[in-house]
């Protein structure tokens, strides 16, 4: 895979280096000369001693123990079970040294690219968190967890935190209270991967290619990514989870493309239950979109994505609001707006015809005259008797 780009000294040129991590050597991409050597053999080797006892050459280097410097020798226990150890090291340094073993199988078990990018950036948390002591008391697996979602949020991974539970084997409601206390130890709660709401574009891809359609499976996402842009200018987005947008959307996608996925099938790969899906469908058949054919579907998302693109281009146009919201023209009013204006409707229909009005101000004309009249009349009886005893 490509490295880093570094200035080879055999021919002097400013490259990309070539790392072959199976085969431990970095290369330039230009001459082909060999950079840097680094051979660790997976194989055991014995040699004997004066005494004719076997004994295990070399030194156990376990990954990410290596790129700390650390390393591990192997001792029997019980039962003849090899056991890890690290030598001439203190606990602080073996805690360190856990979480980056966990952070890199972790990153590796969920196929998180670029890899070393993203579990160097997890580990630097997962050090952070050890020198404010947030790991005493908690799991190491959910710790390291936590610090790669954080990196995952940061960089728009399509990651949730469910796809970290379910390999952990951890409810998901313990690993985010320990991701939401990490952010509050990282001052992170006002930062944008918690404040801004997260994109259901990001997962569709993912989740397409988890349901199988072959050749049109880009044709399906791309379909479905239309299908989350109507539904984020109707506002099915705000406050609701992206796995059960990006499920209706997909489900929706499917049978416009004569794929016969059924409701199961989208909801053991988005993670949702089957009567969130049910919701987020009523809901888009409640919307303008749902009324339309496929045709005429595909010609509005086009003229919807003709004017986003004009807008992009227009230097005072707000881009993360065009991307948060599907667009900026088009779609139904907000919920609670929408809401307030049926219950004004509902009371302009509740007051009376106008020829009503008429006769009810005549009534109420009447009744303040009588009333004002009585008043009078208890003035006067008042001032009476004042006199009579004056």
């Amino acid at each position: 895979r490509g490295g880093a780009v570094a200035k080879c000294p055999y021919c002097r040129k400013d490259v990309e280096a070539f790392e072959d991590e199976a085969n431990g050597f970095t290369c330039c991409t230009a001459c082909g000369r060999v950079l840097d050597d680094s051979l660790f053999s997976a194989d055991l080797t014995f040699t004997k001693t004066t005494g004719g006892a076997s004994t295990l050459e070399g030194n156990l280097v376990e990954e990410g123990v290596r790129a700390s410097g650390m390393l591990a020798d192997v001792r029997r226990g019980r039962r003849g079970a090899r056991l890890l150890g690290y030598n001439n090291v203190d606990s602080h340094e073996k805690t360190l040294a856990r979480g980056r073993v966990e952070v890199n199988q972790l990153a590796d078990r969920l196929g998180i690219r670029p890899r070393n990018e993203i579990t160097g950036a997890a580990h630097r948390l997962y050090r952070l968190a050890v020198q404010r002591n947030f790991t005493k008391g908690r799991r190491t697996q959910q710790v390291a967890g936590a610090c790669l979602y954080i990196v995952c949020r940061q960089e728009q991974k399509p990651y949730m935190l469910i796809d970290f539970s379910d390999y952990l084997q951890t409810n998901v409601y313990v690993l985010g209270a320990v991701f939401l206390q990490l952010c509050s130890l990282l001052r992170l709660e006002k930062h944008p991967i918690l404040q801004k709401p997260v994109d259901p574009s990001l997962y569709i891809h993912r989740f397409a290619d988890r349901l199988s359609f072959g050749k049109k499976m880009h044709t399906v996402a791309n379909t479905a990514l239309r299908l989350v842009s109507s539904m984020k200018r109707d506002w099915m987005q705000t406050g609701r989870r992206p796995s059960g947008v990006c499920g209706a959307a997909l489900f929706i996608a499917a049978h416009m493309h004569g794929f016969q996925r059924t409701k199961k099938d989208v909801v053991s790969v988005v993670h949702v239950g089957e009567g969130t899906l049910k919701k987020r469908l009523g809901e888009f058949g409640l919307t303008p979109s749902a009324a339309l054919t496929v045709e005429e579907f595909h010609e509005q998302a086009l003229e919807f994505e003709r004017d986003q693109v004009a807008a992009l281009t227009d230097g005072n146009a707000n881009i993360e609001l065009i991307r948060i919201s599907g667009g900026l023209e088009g779609g139904e009013n907000p919920p609670a707006f929408a809401k307030a204006e049926r219950e004004r409707a509902e009371m302009t229909l509740a007051l009376p015809a106008p020829e009503d009005a008429k006769d009810l101000e005549k009534e109420v004309d009447q009744v303040l005259e009588t009333h004002g009249n009585e008043k009078e009349k208890e003035k006067e009886k008042e001032k009476e008797k004042e006199k009579e005893k004056e």
